[in-house]
């Protein structure tokens, strides 16, 4: 094997290619060549710095927050079980909205609206927020609201076209008051809830009696109080309803709702929400 005394070693080549580069940049290189790359470099530091900085005052912060007791130290826990717990939404039916919440709605989907006035959307929405909390998780369900004031020509012209009257029906607002609604836009049908008219399974004439009775015009300063006393047919007794009692049947009737064995009205379209 013949061997070459004059050959160069590894290192010695690598010295060599790293004299010849660095030679190349100085004779190839001006000036600024080396401040742009400089000036690069001092970003990318200046950008760790910053970062680590935030994150070292961050730390720092939540220390404090451990040591007062403001910030409890199963963090992961706490966003689960808030992942976990979707807040419930309640939505004013107003003209900008109704389509999305009534017509547009998807098959088996269901809006359930609450009626109230300026005077009693303080008391009645709570309570029906609360009647309507078990159902927060479900997908198909959507809750809200609805100011008789704003609309009255609504829900008068819905139960016209429910009973398949030609006239236009004059209802007195106050006794709309704590009517619940569920209505499913698809199928154009909608389920009714008041206190003061449970649903009667024997007799299918219920909304008929129950429009007739809305119609009344009544001086009483309770809310409720619309039932015919001298009426043969009615099966409930007249009697004063306060408003807190006006949403105590709810949540019985929601599940008879879910369950499928309330009475559907039927319409063949969804009237125009006003928008005054």
């Amino acid at each position: 094997n013949l061997f070459d005394e004059h050959a160069q070693t590894l290192i010695s080549i690598w010295l060599s290619k790293l004299r010849y580069t660095s030679e190349y940049f100085m004779d190839n290189l001006e000036k600024e060549h080396i401040l742009a790359a400089l000036s690069l470099l001092g970003t990318i530091i200046f950008m760790f710095a910053v970062g680590y900085a935030m994150v070292y005052f961050v730390r720092i912060e939540e220390e404090n927050l451990k040591e007062k007791g403001q910030l409890g130290g199963n963090k992961g826990f706490l966003v689960k079980q808030n992942r976990n717990n979707p807040e419930l939404k309640l939505h004013e039916l107003r003209a900008e909205k109704y389509n999305g919440m009534v017509r547009l709605l998807k098959p088996g989907c269901r809006t359930i609206i609450l009626v109230t006035d300026l005077k009693t959307r303080t008391k009645l929405i709570p309570e029906f927020h609360k009647a309507v909390w078990p159902y927060r998780k479900s997908k198909t369900l959507l809750f809200g609201h609805m100011l008789i004031e704003k609309g009255l020509l609504w829900y008068s012209e819905l139960l016209r076209l429910s009973l398949c009257e030609s006239k236009t029906l004059s209802i007195n607002p106050r006794n709309c008051v704590g009517t619940v609604l569920a209505l499913n836009g698809h199928r154009k049908y909608f389920c009714m809830y008041h206190a003061k008219h449970p649903e009667s399974i024997r007799n299918g004439k219920s909304l008929v009696k129950m429009t007739k009775q809305l119609q009344r015009n009544t001086t009483d300063p309770e809310i409720g109080t619309f039932v015919e006393i001298n009426s043969d047919d009615s099966d409930f007794e007249p009697k004063i309803l306060l408003e807190e009692n006006l949403l105590d049947g709810l949540s019985n009737w929601l599940d008879r709702l879910f369950e499928g064995t309330t009475q559907r009205y039927n319409i063949n379209y969804w009237p125009d929400f006003p928008t005054k």
